[in-house]
């Protein structure tokens, strides 16, 4: 390797260097006429399309935070309508239960006033038959009584303090 840096490839020759700086000299014109405006033009058209692109992202950053900001609006919006339906829900619900429990008990009042309106019908009923027992009691025991002796006096003592008796048992059984 020593051998060729001696030869002379870093020998520094006149001429060579001439036609190397003239030959760059040319490169650099032709490129400078022929490509240099049009690296430039691109240059520039991509500094353009770049700010261009940061503006449209600046006017979309614009729109999104607004669309943000209404979109929070929006749900808080909504979240008031929502706690609004629930309490309406709620209250409605409510009503409704009261509603439910006035009709429950107005029915069940009703029951217990047929309910004891069929009780008294009863009792009236059972009255009644005690009645009927008892007049036939006192027929049987007037026809019995009558179909023995007994004078018009004893006789008529007896049927007055049966009568008697009859009328308060049938006080005492009316009242309770």
């Amino acid at each position: 390797m020593l051998s060729i840096l001696q030869d002379g490839l870093l020998k520094v020759e006149p001429g060579l260097f001439i036609w190397t700086v003239i030959s760059f000299s040319l490169l650099v014109a032709v490129l400078w006429k022929l490509v240099w405006g049009k690296i430039l033009d691109g240059l520039d058209h991509r500094a353009s399309k770049i700010a261009g692109d940061l503006q449209y992202a600046q006017k979309e950053r614009k729109k999104v935070d607004l669309l943000l900001a209404n979109k929070e609006e929006t749900l808080l919006k909504a979240k008031e309508e929502a706690l609004d339906i629930i309490n309406k829900s709620k209250a409605s619900a409510i009503e409704i239960k009261n509603k439910i429990l006035t009709e429950a008990k107005l029915q069940a009042e009703l029951l217990l006033q047929k309910a004891e309106m069929d009780i008294e019908q009863t009792r009236e009923k059972a009255l009644d038959e005690l009645r009927k027992d008892i007049i036939d009691i006192s027929f049987q025991l007037t026809n019995r009584f009558l179909k023995k002796d007994v004078d018009p006096q004893t006789g008529c003592a007896i049927l007055e303090r049966y009568l008697t008796e009859y009328q308060q048992e049938w006080a005492h059984f009316k009242h309770n």
